[in-house]
Formats: structure tokens, sequence, C-alpha cells
């Protein structure tokens, strides 16, 4: 068993069946358990009552639904030097802690929601973690899967309306602005993959990796106002599952930016 587990950490298997060879530590092979959440600092009641927030553009936003569904995670021993070269579907370093099976989680509850499966690992510190936002093979083309799914109502000024949205990570994201000159600069890959997020842990074995999850982050750019009803008589709006109108690719780019994503460890 012992060596099995070397081995896997030796030439990661990662989550959408891309093998990524990392070399060894030399440090103590760990299991862990898994686990998703929202903020800590959520009411009690958000997940039955709603968060209530302002964001960038003056919305009062009441979220009543907001579930995400993550296909895998990792944490990495560096922080690859970001620039304009192309990237892979995993990025160069060592890889120090992976948990490969996904879940739909409710980012509107601070409870501390598993995993299907343990995570596994060495016990080297942590500086960069990745959430992996994909149904399947991180590297093909389309996936139906539904990543983000929200509903909720908004405010500002003397406009109120109700929003709701979902998104997906397939062929509508597909970069249509390829540099002939850099032609996997962006591959589809990439999209699907919220990197750079900052940690400092040490897995240990017995452990608890916990990756809590900020709706408010993906709201942080959206103008609601700039969306339009379902219907003439309706106070509905839908948050297409595409890069246009603005509101659409803000909330994209929200959900799939770092800085609503952090990483803790629970020691056991």
């Amino acid at each position: 068993m012992a060596t099995l587990r070397a081995r896997v950490m030796t030439c990661l298997v990662l989550a959408a069946g891309v093998a990524a060879c990392t070399g060894t530590t030399g440090s103590e092979i760990v299991a862990f358990d898994a686990f998703a959440a929202g903020p800590a600092d959520l009411p009690p009641d958000a997940a039955a009552r709603g968060l209530t927030f302002t964001n960038g553009k003056h919305w009062t936003i009441t979220l009543t639904r907001a579930r995400l569904h993550i296909g895998a995670l990792y944490l990495n021993r560096s922080v690859p030097i970001s620039g304009g070269q192309a990237r892979d579907c995993f990025l160069p370093g060592v890889y120090v802690a992976q948990v490969t099976t996904g879940m739909d989680m409710d980012a509107l509850s601070s409870a501390l929601q598993p995993f299907p499966a343990p995570g596994s690992g060495t016990a080297d510190q942590a500086a960069m973690g990745e959430v992996w936002l994909t149904g399947g093979r991180i590297d093909q083309q389309e996936d139906r899967t539904t990543i983000a799914d929200v509903a909720g109502t908004a405010t500002r000024g003397g406009q109120s309306m109700r929003f709701e949205g979902t998104m997906t990570i397939g062929l509508n994201r597909r970069n249509r602005d390829v540099d002939p000159a850099r032609p996997g600069a962006r591959p589809l890959c990439s999209e699907r993959i919220v990197t750079q997020i900052p940690t400092a842990l040490t897995p240990t074995d017995g452990g608890a990796l916990v990756v809590r999850v900020d709706p408010r982050a993906w709201f942080a750019n959206v103008d609601l106002g700039e969306l339009d009803a379902v219907s003439a008589d309706s106070d509905l709006r839908r948050i297409p599952d595409e890069a246009e109108p603005a509101p659409a690719g803000n909330f994209y780019g929200g959900v799939r930016a770092a800085a609503g994503y952090r990483f803790e460890w629970l020691a056991r």
C-alpha cells in the first residue's frame, strides 16, 4: 500500500485523467479528509434566509441560492511565475496534495460539507492552491456540467428585481481570439482552473483540508441593471451562460477569481 501511495504522488493522475509527473519530495505520504464550505462569517440563517451584501456596482443583493460544482482541489509547493507563456492543464512545480472526487456544495452554508472521497499528498508546505471547476476531464472540449447556480433579489435606488443564472465551462468559453503566434496561450482547460490562490499550510496525516467559497466575490463587478428582463411584465432577470452581455462575463470572471476561495487546514 505504501508503495502504491508513493507512486501516486510521484506522478499525480489529475482529476481529468491528465498525468502530471511532479517528482518526489522525500516527505511523509499523508491521507486526509476534505470539505467545502461557505465563508466562516456567514450568518447562521444564511442558507434559509439568504445572504445580503452590497457589491461594487452599488446593488444590495440577497443571495437565496449559490451552489458550486467543484471537480478537484490541488495544492502546489511553489507559486509559478506568471507571464505570457503558454500554460498546460497543470502548473509547473510539485503538487503536494490532491482531492480528485468532485462534489456540489452550498456556498450559503458555513458548515463543513464533505467531499465523497479523502485526499492524499505529502507533508510539505503548500504555497498556492487550485480549485478545478469541471464535471469530467479537464481537457475535454464540451462540458455541460452546471458549475455555478445562483438566484436572489437585488435593489439599487428605486429599482428592484429578481435574478437567476447558471454557468457552464464548455465550448461557450472557447477563446475565439487566438494569437496565431501563441496558439496554446489560453487552452480551454485553463478556463476551468481557479489558480494562484495563496495559502500556507502543511498537510498532515489524518487532518482535513477545507476550501471556503465566498459567493459575494462572484458578484463583485456585476451590474444587474444591464440585464434584460425575461419578459415585459416580469421583474426577473436571467444571467446568460455566455461571455456577453457584460454582467454575464463579469459573473463568470467572479466565479473564477482567486479572491473567492480560501484554503484552511484542520489538524485532527
